[in-house]
């Protein structure tokens, strides 16, 4: 009876709720489970203090930081995907440096990523691959959450009061099944390739290698040109120096011969 009244509610608010993938959430991390129906999922990025709170509030169904700009993205967008109940995204606390985790997580949602390379198209971050999203996968968590961009907030009361904002704008349910990755299967594999004898290695994406390669060499390249330019400076600095004092010594001779004479 009791259940049958809740259903009723949610059909006269026009916001239908379904259950999320079996085992939600089904990528690992560090996390708290707030409300699996619930509309809203928090990054908090560097700042882990304060997502065990946010967790808490009415209508947050999963709250928890994320610090890389590679796998710890592709685990956020498992976890939203296989729940359609979640449809907004905040994303909080203090950026990671170097990862600017924050910044590629944006140019994710607003960019996607480039299917040969899987690389996060225009992202900040040092790494910004995420090999384990497909295209698909990743069209998905566009169509499905709205992207709030709070970067840098980390005062507790501003995001309640954006949770609540949210939760009353829930439009319910996205209208697909759950969207699947078996995302931790993957990452075994791939941790038992680092263990000879005991497991069979397996090839990494070619692709994926040559991009991060020619990251590296560009990386390397733009070092190699700022040290070049330091070293020209420095050069430069020490001829004129030389410059200037065989100048200034030519004047006090010119001086010295006039004063003899």
């Amino acid at each position: 009876m009791v259940a049958n009244q809740k259903e009723e509610k949610k059909e006269e608010k026009g916001k239908t709720k379904v259950e999320p993938a079996p085992g939600w959430p089904i990528a690992t991390g560090d996390y708290v489970v707030g409300d699996p129906k619930g509309c809203v999922a928090i990054c908090t990025l560097a700042s882990e203090s304060i997502y065990p709170a946010l967790a808490k509030l009415p209508g947050v169904a999963i709250a928890g930081p994320c610090k890389t700009e590679n796998i710890g993205i592709e685990k956020i967008v498992v976890n939203v995907i296989s729940n359609p109940n979640i449809r907004f995204l905040i994303v909080c606390g203090v950026e990671v440096t170097g990862h600017v985790t924050g910044g590629s997580f944006k140019a994710l949602y607003q960019n996607g990523i480039d299917p040969s390379t899987k690389k996060i198209k225009d992202a900040p971050g040092a790494i910004p691959y995420v090999e384990h999203l497909t295209p698909e996968a990743v069209e998905r968590f566009q169509k499905q959450v709205q992207f709030v961009d709070m970067i840098g907030v980390e005062d507790v009361e501003k995001m309640k009061a954006k949770v609540e904002e949210l939760v009353a704008q829930d439009p319910g349910a996205y209208p697909e099944p759950p969207f699947i990755i078996e995302l931790e299967k993957k990452e075994v594999k791939e941790v038992a390739a680092l263990i000879p004898p005991l497991a069979p290695s397996i090839a990494p994406s070619i692709t994926t290698l040559s991009a991060l390669v020619d990251d590296i060499r560009y990386r390397v390249q733009l070092i190699g040109r700022e040290r070049r330019l330091t070293t020209a400076v420095g050069v430069t600095r020490a001829w004129g120096i030389a410059a200037g004092l065989a100048l200034a010594l030519a004047l006090l001779g010119v001086l010295a011969l006039i004063v003899l004479r």
